[in-house]
């Protein structure tokens, strides 16, 4: 994969982005509520589509699922360890800690999808989904495990537990395997509802997460900064990387695996550090700093690891 290539998958999504967050300063878009109700729209409805879509028309008998899961779940366990034993020098306090956490291995999906679809066309979504299906549920049990053992929030762990279990990205990865695996396809007719909405998806969900970035206090923050996002952008991609290697999984399904694991932490991190007591202050700061870093790490871990995985 050539550096073209990479460069030509990020300036659209960068555009976006940049659009979302200019579009949340006009007048008629500073609404809370309207970002707000275009986020839902795009996660439990534009997004889910998508996936189910993608995975239930693409053929992937071929697919090492689970050599791909313990390429990236590994790696993320290891890294949640060394973090939690390391807590009181990644972080000053407890609700900082469970940012730095969520910071370091929590990914943006709408990012991780928008470029599976650019770099791998026609499997790229249903090989997001089929990564997303194996992380979403692991970084979501990270993330409660953070704020259950620092006491943030004793009564959480129940509402977390079921949020994991009826998460509407997985959902619909499942579903569109099952449906995948019937002997007959989906009807014209229903692929024609389906699709314009799977179609809006992306930059749908790319313009609310341009919207929701916030202004970065470096000097405030600096220490959680450092250390979340030198995992998530470096340290997590080269584990990811050796994993892969390892268990000799190559090519886009490869390449899409270390997308996610390369890619800035989720915007959705912001809800739950700030309804659970966590430092939300500080997870905005990662969210926007990690979505602008990505953009310099992100084509120089694509280079290295198209030349190592292909």
């Amino acid at each position: 994969m050539s550096a073209g290539a990479i460069a030509a998958a990020l300036v659209p999504i960068a555009a976006l982005l940049a659009l979302g967050a200019g579009l949340r300063r006009l007048r008629g878009f500073r609404s809370p509520d309207f970002w707000a109700g275009a986020e839902r729209l795009a996660y439990f409805v534009l997004l889910p589509t998508l996936l189910f879509t993608s995975i239930a028309t693409v053929d992937l008998a071929g697919v090492p699922v689970g050599r791909v899961a313990l390429a990236v779940v590994v790696p993320t366990v290891l890294v949640t360890g060394v973090l939690f034993a390391l807590h009181r020098i990644v972080a000053p306090d407890a609700p900082a800690f469970t940012s730095v956490l969520q910071g370091s291995v929590r990914f943006n999906t709408y990012v991780g999808v928008s470029l599976a679809v650019s770099l791998a066309p026609g499997e790229g979504a249903a090989l997001a989904g089929i990564v997303g299906a194996i992380l979403v549920p692991l970084v979501n049990i990270i993330a409660t495990l953070g704020f259950e053992v620092f006491l943030v929030d004793r009564g959480s762990l129940l509402a977390l537990v079921g949020k994991i279990v009826l998460n509407p990205l997985v959902l619909a990865c499942a579903l569109g395997a099952a449906v995948g695996a019937l002997p007959f396809e989906m009807p014209d007719v229903v692929l024609g509802v389906l699709d314009p909405l799977a179609a809006a998806a992306l930059p749908v969900g790319l313009l609310c997460v341009g919207a929701g970035l916030r202004r970065i206090e470096l000097r405030r923050h600096a220490v959680g900064l450092v250390a979340a996002s030198s995992v998530k952008l470096l340290v997590l991609p080269a584990l990811t990387l050796g994993g892969l290697v390892l268990m000799g999984v190559s090519g886009s399904m490869a390449l899409v695996a270390l997308i996610f694991q390369s890619i800035g932490t989720a915007s959705t991190a912001y809800v739950l550090a700030r309804q659970l007591g966590g430092d939300s202050s500080l997870m905005a700061a990662l969210i926007a700093f990690q979505t602008a870093a990505s953009f310099v790490t992100l084509p120089f871990v694509l280079l290295i690891g198209s030349a190592v995985l292909t």
